[in-house]
């Protein structure tokens, strides 16, 4: 059958043509062969629907045409086939004809000023040819031959001098406020410049525009316009040639080497090619290439990425005039660029500071400090900042796991929707639309800064390995570092950091004059807040009470003989028994499983409603024994254990350590008389060795050497150093009432 469009009868001739030039074995290629086989298919004896009488509209003779549907399947394939193309070329003129049309029309703004001046020459002519024929009453045709006439009357006076100079320029309007011609003589008849008339030819040395010339102006102008005048261009770019794509496999890539390096390899690869590929590009055209006919844009992708390549792009500047604050919350993690002390293990970690920023005023509101950005710190950073300043309309983030989860986005109990929060999602590789927030995290880096173990990009390397070196041997010698910053320590200067930066102009927010100076400077955040509220802003606020449980995610789970199930966990309470094969919301706090919190699930707002109980885990289990039995029992078991085992400490401990007997000992002892006044020799008695006080654990070990630092030998020293090393040894001295960091400092000096 005949696509909508396609030709669907066919003479003789044009069906040999089709076959001859598809090749096709199975019909004739010649009109003599397709009449034969018409006339032995007795295809001319066939309904005019399939068989007709064609006339040429030429006046040539008539012929029969045949119905596509009584050629062979192949036959039909290849006129279809040849319709699709011909439909394709089709498009393809109708397309460029149209850019051409376009770009006709921008040819004004992206004129050279050598076409421009072009142009302007052109219009004058033309505009001086009108207005001297208007200014005469006559017709245009007349003004064009006058013009004509003084062009060839110039040309037969350029070698008399004197003649050339009788005609003086005119400039000024006639009294109808028609342009005059460009040079007027007594006569009243044109006398041109040359260089007036070079440059509207478009020539340097031509300066004579013949009648053909002139009436062209006037057809483009008057059908397009005064842009139609400006010349085409003289010299049109070639294509780019193919060999180039070959060369950009070695340039365009994020190494970035050098346009000679890489055209080195180009040329070592295109060794290796058939005779048949493409001619290699030399070093002056690859050169050219990228340095004419590629932009700085075109010339870097490849070998800068997605976000490096946006720098260069244009953007879009958003403002936040008419916003309120607590319309859009903004948060991002940041890893601190600086080593601290885990507040759990004291070993050294990078902390993940969640900040969370007002829009409309770019003030901190809140924050939350974790070991990775999850959605436990997300959650603490915007409880943080709903309840110190309200809940926003819109929560602005990137696309990270800590933003996008089901606690975040579930229909159903998610903190989104209880809270009635709409969250956006910036687009990946797309920073720069997050600046507010970018730019806050840079504060980080100063803080970082500030402290000893500041790992950063540009940290001088030698300082930060002593550095690294010195925390990891204190921590293998002590179990601590006294260079490490404490939590205690960082939690102080992220507080800090953000009072300051709150109560800090900020160049994003408008200007007002300082009451204190009277001199115009930008506002803080918290002035920019106070104004709001001044203009009548009120927080949307959270009830104390139901913080926790409104910042507390819920899931929607089926109660089965008073129990319910999350994280594979069972919780009871009797109170569930009466809702027995029925939905409710189960509450759960991020940081404990020990119980749940369910509530009544509201059907057509699909959120919590009343608290039925709080569940416990394994509540419907009894023990063997009473609860207070069994522990009793096994506490009484863990001293025995522990008791044994310090005893085997003990003995490994007493392996380690010095002999305390002194070697003087087992010497005759000299025994001298003070009241008589010789000195006599008794006889050697039986040598008993001096032993010191016996020390049995090592927090005595550690205060005998606290009380007298002669007595740290390198035994000793050794011994406390394995003892500070172990998370228990500390814990045990430090209950012992040992100072753990004059134990450290006595160590490190004896080191």
């Amino acid at each position: 059958m005949a696509r909508p469009g396609e030709q669907e009868f066919f003479t003789p001739r044009e069906l040999a043509e089709i076959a001859s030039a598809r090749g096709l074995l199975g019909f004739p290629a010649t009109e003599r062969g397709v009449r034969k086989l018409a006339d032995r298919e007795g295809w001319n004896e066939l309904p005019k629907r399939l068989a007709r009488w064609r006339v040429d509209p030429a006046g040539g003779r008539p012929a029969m045409e045949y119905h596509r549907s009584l050629l062979p399947d192949m036959l039909q394939a290849a006129i279809h086939a040849q319709a699709q193309k011909a439909a394709g070329t089709a498009l393809l003129v109708a397309e460029a004809d149209a850019d051409r049309r376009k770009m006709a029309a921008l040819r004004a703004t992206a004129l050279s000023a050598r076409a421009r001046s072009v142009m302007e020459a052109r219009a004058e002519i033309l505009s001086s040819i009108e207005g001297y024929a208007i200014s005469q009453g006559q017709s245009r045709a007349w003004g064009i031959a006058r013009f004509l006439d003084a062009q060839d009357q110039w040309r037969q006076r350029q070698e008399s001098e004197a003649r050339r100079d009788q005609g003086q320029f005119l400039t000024e309007r006639d009294a109808a406020g028609l342009a005059r011609p460009l040079l007027l003589t007594a006569a009243d008849g044109f006398q041109l410049m040359p260089a007036k008339i070079a440059a509207a030819n478009d020539r340097r040395k031509v300066s004579q525009v013949s009648r053909r010339t002139i009436y062209d102006w006037f057809k483009a102008r008057d059908t397009r316009g005064v842009v139609a005048l400006a010349p085409e261009a003289t010299k049109e770019h070639a294509p780019i040639p193919g060999g180039f794509a070959d060369f950009l496999r070695f340039y365009a890539v994020g190494s970035k080497p050098t346009i000679t390096d890489a055209h080195r390899d180009y040329l070592a690869a295109a060794a290796q090619r058939p005779a048949t590929q493409p001619m290699t590009l030399s070093l002056s055209q690859v050169e050219y290439i990228l340095r004419v006919r590629l932009n700085n844009i075109e010339r870097n992708v490849g070998r800068e990425g997605l976000l490096t390549l946006r720098k260069r792009l244009a953007y879009v500047t958003r403002t936040t005039d008419d916003m309120w604050p607590t319309t859009v919350y903004t948060a991002d993690g940041k890893t601190f660029d600086a080593e601290v002390a885990d507040p759990v293990s004291g070993r050294p970690m990078r902390p993940e500071i969640t900040s969370v920023l007002d829009v409309a005023t770019r003030k901190c509101v809140g924050y939350a400090v974790s070991r990775k950005e999850n959605v436990i710190a997300v959650t603490e950073a915007l409880r943080r900042s709903c309840s110190s300043h309200g809940i926003c309309a819109i929560f602005y983030t990137d696309r990270g796991a800590g933003y996008k989860n089901k606690t975040f986005d579930a229909d159903a109990g998610g903190l989104m929707g209880r809270l009635g929060i709409t969250k956006a999602h910036a687009l990946p590789y797309n920073s720069q639309a997050k600046g507010i927030i970018e730019r806050f995290n840079a504060h980080w880096n100063a803080l970082a800064k500030r402290m000893p173990t500041y790992i950063g990009e540009d940290m001088d390397k030698e300082a930060g390995q002593r550095v690294h070196k010195a925390t990891r041997s204190d921590i293998r010698q002590f179990g601590r570092s006294a260079i490490l910053p404490s939590w205690e320590v960082f939690i102080a200067g992220v507080e800090k950091t953000i009072a300051e930066y709150n109560d800090r102009p900020h160049r994003g927010l408008p200007r007002f004059a300082d009451p204190e100076t009277g001199q115009q400077r930008h506002m803080s955040p918290n002035e920019a807040w106070a104004a709001h509220v001044a203009n009548g802003f009120e927080p949307v606020t959270i009830d104390a009470g139901d913080v926790d449980d409104l910042f507390r995610p819920y899931e929607v789970r089926t109660c089965r003989r008073a129990q319910v199930e999350w994280n594979k966990n069972q919780y009871f309470h009797i109170d569930l028994e009466a809702w027995h094969d029925r939905r409710v919301m189960v509450g759960y706090d991020l940081d404990q499983a020990d119980k749940v919190w369910v509530r009544e699930y509201d059907e057509e707002s699909g959120q919590p409603g009343r608290l039925i109980a709080v569940a416990t885990f394994a509540g419907n289990k009894e023990r063997y024994f009473p609860l207070t039995a069994q522990r009793a029992a096994e506490e009484t078991r863990a001293r025995g254990q522990l008791r044994r085992l310090g005893k085997k400490v003990e003995a490994v401990h007493d392996q380690l350590r010095t002999p305390l007997i002194e070697a003087e000992a087992l010497q005759p002892m000299i025994r001298i008389d003070l009241q008589a006044e010789l000195v006599t020799v008794n006889e050697p008695a039986p040598a008993v060795p001096l032993r010191k006080a016996a020390i049995t654990t090592d927090a005595e070990l550690a205060r005998l050497c606290l009380a007298d630092p002669t007595q740290l030998t390198t035994g000793r020293a050794q011994i406390l150093r394995e003892v500070l090393s172990r998370r228990s040894g500390r814990e045990l001295l430090r209950i012992s009432g040992v100072d753990l960091d004059e134990l450290s400092d006595l160590l490190r000096s004896a080191a």
